[in-house]
């Protein structure tokens, strides 16, 4: 090649491997030493390790010598600056990722399974335990008849699903239904979607009775 070849790259992008700043000769990156003194008092030993201020600024750190570091690891306590009780509590919060958690009872979800009984019953029951504590079915309503057509298996389920008899008025059903879409949305649960499941249920079953022409 001769000395007064010009590289001239196409598109404009230049794909040479470029030498090192500083030339052939200049240390690398990660081969230079450190510079940075440790910042314990009266030590003049170059920096080699960094450590969090304290536990309240884990971003903001030290850099120590091997030496310092060490015993400034010795002597780290997270729960230094807490009282027994806050220690106790930041320790069951961590069990779960330090997320919060609410009993069963008192969430949103649970109070509206709970208000989804009729005339104040604690729950009701259906045939796939969607509501209900006891997924028993109400007697007398399989090979159940309304209006002179016998009932199929999803009919009778969507009754179920509303606690109704099947000789029900469709003005009840439409009752039911209003009462129980309220009671599941999330809008009423204060955003929580937890009873969405139930909520699909609810109107599934409407539809089928809608379907069927019995409300």
């Amino acid at each position: 090649m001769s000395d007064d070849y010009s590289y001239k790259p196409r598109h404009g992008f230049d794909i040479r491997v470029k030498p090192s700043r500083g030339g052939r000769t200049a240390a690398k990156s990660w081969a230079k030493k450190e510079v940075r003194q440790c910042d314990a008092p009266d030590c003049t030993n170059a920096a080699e390790s960094r450590a969090p201020k304290s536990p309240q600024q884990l971003s903001e750190y030290f850099w120590f010598c091997p030496t310092h570091a060490r015993e400034h690891n010795k002597n780290w306590n997270f729960f230094a600056s807490m009282t027994d009780d806050e220690a106790k509590a930041f320790r069951e919060a961590q069990r779960y990722g330090g997320r919060p958690t609410w009993q069963m009872s008192k969430n949103a979800r649970a109070s509206a399974a709970a208000r989804a009984g009729v005339d104040g019953q604690a729950s009701i029951d259906d045939s796939v335990g969607v509501f209900a504590q006891s997924p028993q079915a109400k007697p007398g309503m399989e090979g159940a008849f309304r209006e002179g057509r016998k009932l199929t298996k999803l009919q009778v389920s969507a009754f179920k699903t509303f606690n109704l008899p099947t000789n029900a008025p469709d003005a009840d059903i439409r009752k039911r239904y209003a009462e129980l879409v309220k009671r599941f949305h999330p809008d009423s649960n204060a955003g929580d979607r937890g009873a969405e499941e139930q909520l699909q249920e609810v109107i599934k079953a409407h539809q089928i009775l809608k379907k069927a022409g019995y409300c």
